[in-house]
């Protein structure tokens, strides 16, 4: 059975963070919400692949090489006035890190839990699409996460 996105969530750290031991530790954390979000883009890990051709083997050696956590795109309707924008604004102007908090619309039963997903990085931003007379007002902000994502199932 497949979800869509509608309902998700996007929060900030309401304050600079250290990277968090676990689930529990994220959940600790004061969250604002980022209201008016359009779009973010993928969100998980990739792991650079390693080869290594050698003189005596008819097939390349490979081995797993950094990972990277991602950094993904967040695009928001802009407004001057929502908590969770003017945060991730005055984030993007720190060399600071920020916690990051993914809410999906997923719960299993009536009463359960949504999935979350976690992450913890640096943001950047904005870049303005200018756009056409069609066009909604946007910013896009750039994720730098510097961990490997936490995630907590749905009940």
């Amino acid at each position: 059975m497949g979800n869509s996105i509608q309902g998700s969530k996007q929060y900030i750290s309401a304050a600079v963070a250290t990277l968090p031991a676990n689930a529990a530790a994220y959940a600790a954390l004061s969250w604002t919400e980022i209201k008016q979000v359009g779009n973010m883009g993928a969100i998980g890990t990739t792991v650079n692949g390693l080869s290594y051709p050698t003189w005596g083997d008819t097939v390349v050696q490979k081995a797993k090489g950094m990972a990277n956590a991602g950094d993904p795109t967040l695009e928001v309707m802009r407004n001057s006035t929502d908590a969770g924008q003017v945060a991730i604004r005055a984030a993007a102007l720190t060399n600071l890190t920020y916690a990051s908090k993914t809410e999906r619309n997923d719960k299993l039963t009536g009463g359960g839990t949504n999935t979350i997903i976690y992450n913890w990085g640096y943001v950047a931003g904005p870049v303005r699409p200018q756009g056409g007379n069609e066009d909604f007002d946007v910013e896009v902000y750039t994720w730098m996460f510097q961990a490997l994502e936490t995630v907590v199932n749905p009940t």
